[in-house]
């Protein structure tokens, strides 16, 4: 191929990644800003609460069954974003995932013009990475999932500089420090990480290089430190914890979370996946055939399948003995089968004429934004306490003299959930919502109801359960509270119980 048509190719693709980026950025800073908050962002905006110094919030973090790491990054972000004079609000500390996407894209650039390998397969990565259910998914969620998610997809090109022996002046301590902040997010993502790590470490020995296996062995076990020291301090908590768990348990549950994150992440876009099976086809030939690239290319998706592997029997005997699997916890696989993904669509496409390849991008592209748009509308539909809350306030606009009860009665499960936070997390989330949308609730002591207007008995996070309203009623009566009747409406994974005025 001429030179004047590799440089138009690269253009194109330059293009089309600006393009790519300003859909997925527009699609998540819309999601930050519009997605309600669930149980779990309250939690974890409680545990970096304003006004509190970090000696006492410490404990807390220390006391969750996750290392602390992404509760201190919240606690550092949220000092900055005040210090912009913005709110300290969820979905503002929801723009440190921006920053942590920033850092990628960052990362991705200084890599792609230092190594011609990866400057020729990022552009089917980032394609792949973007339309993942976990990318915009957790983006805009106040969790440490897309932390994972990112440092994932950031260890694996240089695991991948290591096979390929193309390592810089620089790419041990920076490996290193990947490597320290992946095993630190969370322990589902600890064991992917360690899964492909020890595969490389493998690739690396049965080639001989003993040398090279040795110094990624030192990298990783330096890397480790910082989370064998927290789990020093939490291993015994996370145990007791864990003791009675609300994480289905058994084979099947483990087995329907992989298979659903994995069919999930193969055939999110299914142009590029259909390019991937075509290219994965070409390098089984061409490794047939001898050829030292295709052998190459196949290398690589064989260590990064047996890594992944390995991580997943691990996580599957670790499940059995201690639930632990459900797909949102899975989410550092999804960049793995991305880069499979991308090595593939990359072999077909350099088999391919010039205008047979622009014309894959541009649909791989254009199928892209169709399913950026899809998820984001998933996204948004998702259930959130925003669903209750509003309704709530509705109630109270029309009838101001509306008495709000949260009633708690039916969150006896999450409160009584250790670690102990949660018995004061939950009033804490009716309270900023009520906050959010502008309604007061009743003190908790209180029974009072409103002789003029509706009395509403507010109950959210309650998904699977399903009670009458006679059911409602009755609990309500037996905590002191002499209502006869009421009208249950049932709002995503929550529910509203509106009696009359009694006057």
């Amino acid at each position: 191929m001429p030179m004047l048509e590799k440089s138009s190719l690269l253009m194109l693709r330059r293009i089309g990644f600006v393009i790519l980026l300003a859909m997925f950025v527009g699609a998540a800073v819309v999601a930050i800003c519009e997605r309600g908050p669930w149980y779990d962002e309250f939690y974890s905006f409680y545990v970096v609460r304003s006004g509190v110094p970090v000696r006492a919030l410490w404990p807390g973090w220390l006391r969750d069954n996750h290392p602390p790491l992404f509760y201190a990054l919240v606690w550092g972000w949220s000092h900055f974003v005040t210090g912009f004079g913005l709110s300290d609000t969820i979905e503002s500390l929801r723009t440190l995932n921006l920053a942590i996407l920033a850092g990628v894209i960052v990362a991705f650039v200084r890599l792609a013009r230092t190594d011609a390998w990866f400057a020729r397969i990022v552009w089917y990565d980032c394609l792949a990475l973007a339309v993942t259910i976990p990318a915009l998914d957790q983006i805009d969620q106040l969790r440490s999932y897309f932390l994972s998610f990112a440092l994932c997809a950031l260890a694996l090109p240089l695991l991948a500089r290591r096979i390929r022996g193309c390592t810089g002046q620089y790419d041990s301590l920076t490996l290193g420090l990947v490597l320290a902040l992946a095993f630190s997010v969370h322990l589902v993502t600890t064991v992917i990480i360690g899964g492909l790590v020890a595969a490389t470490t493998m690739q690396l020995l049965l080639s001989g290089r003993r040398a090279d296996a040795a110094r990624l062995t030192l990298i990783a076990t330096l890397a480790l430190v910082p989370f064998a020291l927290t789990m020093a301090m939490q291993f015994s908590t996370i145990l007791a914890n864990t003791q009675m768990f609300w994480i289905p348990a058994g084979l099947k549950a483990a087995r329907w979370a992989i298979e659903l994150e994995v069919v999930r992440a193969l055939d999110a876009n299914p142009v590029l996946a259909l390019a991937a099976l075509a290219g994965l086809a070409s390098v089984l030939v061409g490794a047939r055939r001898h050829d030292d690239e295709a052998r190459a290319t196949l290398n690589l998706i064989l260590t990064l399948g047996g890594g992944l592997a390995l991580a997943l029997a691990v996580l599957v005997a670790a499940h059995l003995h201690r639930p632990l699997l459900i797909t949102r916890y899975l989410v550092a696989l999804d960049p793995v089968l991305a880069l499979i993904l991308a090595l593939c669509a990359d072999a077909m496409a350099r088999r391919l004429p010039l205008l047979a390849t622009a014309a894959l991008d541009l649909l791989i592209l254009a199928a892209a934004g169709l399913v950026l748009q899809a998820h984001l509308a998933a996204t948004l539909a998702q259930p959130s306490w925003n669903g209750t809350g509003s309704a709530i306030a509705a109630i109270v606009r029309g009838c101001p003299g509306t008495i709000v009860h949260a009633d708690m009665l039916w969150n006896t499960i999450p409160r009584d959930m250790p670690p102990h936070d949660n018995h004061e997390i939950v009033p804490f989330a009716y309270r900023d919502v009520a906050h959010r949308f502008g309604f007061t609730l009743a003190p908790e002591v209180s029974h009072d109801l409103s002789r003029t207007c509706p009395t509403v008995f507010w109950t959210e996070h309650v998904a699977g359960q399903h009670p009458t309203a006679q059911a409602m009623i009755d609990g309500l009566r037996a905590s002191g509270y002499p209502i006869a009747s009421g009208r249950a409406k049932r709002i995503g994974s929550g529910w509203l119980l509106i009696t009359a005025p009694t006057g």
